[in-house]
């Protein structure tokens, strides 16, 4: 989930099409570094483990678009009642135009909720169609549209840095959409084929960036207009030592700077593709994905042995071409198939872990750099638990079946051993079918 997945950080401007260096700036404040992150290696390596708004209507030279109105009234604007309400309840729930859109921030969640899973790719009963719900950081829950029906793309994919759209994608065709959150007015495109969507631009979500692989062209990056119009086309292969681009990338905060992973380490670029430098990891790795901004110093990346395992071991990678460090120890503590990502909290550093068979656990982190379960209460034994950032002393999890569909939300409080539900299981039923945390990717 994120712009391509930006986070924290200032307000810059969005991308600028011209022969400046385009200012894709204006995503996220998120994470949403392009989270576009983790995409190809992470994925491969857990699947071998166990395995300003949305614009009119426009076409574009790399595929067409086409307005489509939301079925529901209109949203509530900014300086009316709604937007001065405060956010509701925990277990509460409320239309689009009960969203105190002022308040919509850090600790917020867009999530896809559906009243029953269905299998991927078959069409799910009508009565099972999804639902696209905000949800506050205390549970309150605001139901902002129903998936399906004039709106065809209809698998969440991002949510854009200033929370005001949703983009949306249609797992069986590249078709995608872009869903103003206030009004449930989409723009849906085709940006051609080969195409997997990664997230938005940062800091604001004003473009869209895509993975982009045909025939037999090498994968490389893509950004769009919120319309379909082809603006940027990036490098597939760096000069130097910097290897080929490996399908993860991440924007800076402002989004003027974008970080892509490569074959041996990482490059470092500008919005409009102009390399500033390549940034090494270690001799003893290969395949860097790039995941977040540890600090605004500091990038973590995920990276796979050069030879030996196929373990994923976490690193800091300074942008100034410093020497990295490892985060993350090897060998790794025993049931650990790869640390996949890594947050910090004032308890200490907690870890994603891939485990078997597709299972997934959140893991602390200990001195030596290995790492140690961390059940969380109310999640059955052998469920994965997915970490979608952190705020404060409390880690955001979606626990879900290790190799199924569905899940449930909530907040986990290592300090105090607690679990607070949000949306799904135990609070209205049904299962989380993808969620998207802001400023996370």
């Amino acid at each position: 989930m994120s712009d391509v997945r930006l986070r924290r950080g200032s307000r810059a401007t969005d991308p600028d099409p011209g022969p400046a260096p385009a200012q894709v700036g204006r995503e996220h404040g998120w994470h949403r570094p392009i989270r576009g992150g983790t995409i190809a290696v992470a994925a491969a390596m857990v699947a071998a483990a166990i395995g300003g708004c949305g614009s009119s209507p426009a076409a574009g030279p790399a595929g067409t678009a086409a307005q489509v109105a939301g079925t529901s009234p209109a949203a509530a604007r900014p300086g009316s009642a709604a937007s001065t309400l405060p956010p509701l309840p925990a277990g509460q729930q409320g239309s689009r135009q009960d969203v105190p859109w002022a308040q919509v921030g850090p600790g917020w969640f867009l999530a896809e909720w559906s009243r029953a899973p269905h299998q991927a790719g078959t069409p799910p009963a009508k009565s099972a169609a999804p639902a696209l719900f905000l949800v506050d950081p205390s549970g309150g829950r605001y139901r902002i549209e129903t998936l399906r029906g004039p709106l065809r793309p209809d698998y969440l994919v991002a949510w854009s840095g200033d929370g005001q759209r949703a983009l949306l994608a249609d797992g069986g065709s590249t078709a995608m959409a872009v869903l103003d959150l206030r009004t449930a007015a989409a723009t849906q495109f085709t940006p051609g084929g080969g195409v997997t969507p990664v997230g938005f631009t940062a800091p604001d979500g004003l473009a869209i960036i895509v993975n982009k692989s045909a025939g037999t062209s090498q994968s490389h990056l893509e950004r769009f207009s919120l319309t379909g119009m082809l603006e940027q086309s990036y490098r597939a292969s760096f000069p130097g030592p910097g290897g080929s681009y490996n399908g993860s990338a991440l924007y800076s905060a402002n989004g003027t700077e974008l970080a892509a992973g490569t074959t041996t380490g990482v490059e470092l670029m500008t919005n409009n593709g102009r390399v500033i430098r390549f940034l090494p990891v270690n001799p003893s790795v290969r395949f860097c994905s790039v995941l977040r901004w540890w600090t605004p110093e500091e990038l973590l990346a995920g990276c796979m042995p050069a030879s030996g395992s196929a373990i994923q071991r976490l690193w800091l990678v300074p942008i100034s071409g410093a020497r990295p460090t490892a985060l993350t120890a090897r060998p790794p503590a025993r049931g650990d198939l790869g640390d996949l990502d890594a947050w910090q909290l004032p308890a200490g550093t907690y870890v994603q872990d891939a485990g078997a068979c597709g299972y997934t656990y959140v893991a602390r982190l200990n001195r030596d750099g290995r790492t140690a379960p961390v059940p969380v209460p109310g999640v059955p034994a052998g469920e994965s638990t997915i970490i979608l950032g952190t705020q404060g002393s409390q880690l955001a999890i979606k626990a879900k079946p290790a190799c199924g569909a569905g899940g449930a939300l909530m907040w986990f409080v290592p300090a105090t051993n607690s679990a607070i539900p949000l949306l799904g299981g135990s609070v209205n039923g049904g299962t989380i079918e993808a969620v998207a945390m802001f400023g996370e990717p």
